[in-house]
């Protein structure tokens, strides 16, 4: 790749829309052009991150579990 690269707003012909990071020349090889740029100040900011809905762990989860080992009498 050579030159400064852009973000253009590439849609594939399955319809997906995506933003890609292109040199003026790649961007010329996907059929792009200066009209699918995408402004960097547009005024749309990032999503906030979704928050991760996954168990968290559990309080006891370091502690040794009781009558299996651990340092005391018993078989």
């Amino acid at each position: 790749m050579s030159g400064p690269l852009k973000k253009y707003r590439y849609v594939s012909p399955g319809g997906s829309e995506s933003v890609l990071k292109l040199s003026r020349e790649d961007a010329e090889k996907h059929g792009l052009s200066d009209e699918d740029l995408v402004e960097s100040g547009s005024g749309s900011k990032a999503t906030a991150p979704i928050p991760n809905k996954a168990r968290t762990e559990s309080a006891n989860k370091g502690r040794t579990p009781r009558g299996k080992g651990g340092a005391g009498g018993g078989d």
